[in-house]
């Protein structure tokens, strides 16, 4: 999907770029369901406020993260109205682990 040009353009190694589709309404109106993404896979660590796909117990789950003392971390979607504000500990056994920063979406109207 993505140009070697493009991606080292966004900071990306190539060997860590996946695409994958979102399912649901938690971060509309930023990413709507059904838009494609691409994560970067190599971008673990939280930068507050960004967008991050998390393996939750095998769903696929695309968040914002802010990050919190004693190795929490809050969870929050954009439609905050129906999906509230979620902490946990990273490293957890129930936790999600971070999979990626989500770096691009398009968004189909």
């Amino acid at each position: 999907r993505f140009s070697l040009a493009r991606l080292s353009r966004a900071g990306v190694n190539p060997d860590q770029a996946a695409c994958a589709t979102l399912s649901g309404t938690s971060m509309e109106p930023t990413i709507a369901d059904g838009s494609p993404i691409g994560i970067d896979k190599g971008t673990r660590h939280i930068i507050d406020g960004k967008i991050y796909a998390l393996d939750h117990g095998g769903m696929l789950r695309v968040k914002r993260l802010y990050k919190m003392p004693l190795n929490r971390v809050r969870i929050v979607s954009d439609n905050a109205d129906e999906y509230p504000e979620e902490v946990c500990t990273l490293g957890h056994q129930d936790a999600p682990q971070i999979i990626g920063r989500v770096f691009w979406w398009e968004v189909f109207d």
